[in-house]
């Protein structure tokens, strides 16, 4: 029998986090989570190895953490925050705080491992890239020029940028995906993708008046199974891993999203009020299906059907 594999999960209390948890192989993985709000309710149904509960920003913790196994895997989830309305706006309303957890925290993980023959994934952002009116491609390759629009933008370009510099001088194997909106049952904050939550909640209570705010741009989303699956693939890959790689996505907008959920059920309560928001470029992701085979298991018909099942 082959020795498990022991893999940290720096952010395993959020939504990707129990998304994962949910996706890997507990016969083949020994898992441990990181988290300062860490909540080991959330997590009785799963065999957790290790539970460390502290921030990236605290060196001598995480460096007791670090010391506790030997980590085959670190997937790194950690981000600011905030008052939980969402990363862009945590980064908008205190810079300093996403600095700090968003690169700053990054940077002192990356740097207690530099010695170390861990393979790290690691979340950064669609926002990289800014605007889509900025770029005159149909679709933008890992190595377009990156523009960002945000300060998480900016925050998360930075962190791409200290991981770049720790595989050039240190020659460690760290790959990151850059997500969409990740979308699906179990999401609790209120960023962008809050609005597609409530239309989920407001279809299965017809009765309930709802009224959800959402962009009407363009939206580009993925449902967390199958951006769980992604982080799961590039785990079990047998090919090297590039240092970043853009995620498979699915264009919609909310009247697509509402007219797909209507066909479940019909909440006449129901009130949608549009705002202008971001559109960022559609991602080029063929080096992902390459390297790790990756497809997209869930339309947006599909992942709708199986959200109301979990509801």
């Amino acid at each position: 029998m082959l020795e498990k594999k022991n893999i940290l999960i720096i952010g395993g209390n959020g939504f990707l986090g129990q998304g994962i948890l949910k996706s890997l192989n507990f016969q083949k993985y020994n898992i441990s989570i990181l988290d300062i709000f860490l909540d080991i309710k959330n997590l009785r149904d799963y065999k957790i190895q290790h539970y460390f509960k502290c921030s990236t920003l605290e060196k001598n913790k995480m460096r007791n953490a670090l010391k506790e196994e030997k980590w085959d895997y670190i997937i790194h989830l950690a981000a600011f925050g905030g008052n939980g309305n969402g990363l862009l706006k945590a980064a908008s309303e205190d810079f300093n705080k996403a600095l700090n957890i968003n690169v700053t925290g990054f940077a002192n993980l990356l740097d207690k491992l530099k010695n170390k023959n861990t393979k790290i994934i690691w979340a950064s952002s669609t926002v990289v890239f800014g605007e889509e009116s900025t770029y005159l491609q149909e679709s933008v390759k890992e190595n377009s020029i990156l523009n960002p629009s945000t300060k998480y933008g900016l925050t998360k370009l930075m962190a791409e940028q200290v991981a770049n510099y720790y595989i050039k001088n240190y020659k460690m194997d760290i790959s990151a995906i850059r997500f969409p909106i990740i979308i699906g049952p179990g999401l609790n904050y209120r960023g962008v993708a809050a609005g597609i939550s409530d239309m989920a909640n407001a279809i299965v209570q017809p009765n309930i008046k709802y009224k959800i705010l959402l962009p009407s741009t363009p939206l580009d989303v993925i449902y967390i199974k199958d951006a769980s699956e992604i982080v799961i693939n590039m785990i079990d890959s047998k090919v090297k891993l590039k240092n970043i790689y853009n995620c498979a996505s699915i264009r919609t907008n909310a009247l697509k999203l509402l007219n797909e959920f209507n066909k479940f059920y019909k909440n006449k309560n129901l009130i949608i009020t549009n705002n202008i928001g971001t559109t960022y470029p559609i991602m080029n992701w063929q080096r992902l299906e390459k390297d790790t085979n990756f497809k997209i298991k869930y339309s947006i018909k599909k992942l709708v059907k199986d959200w109301l099942s979990q509801i």
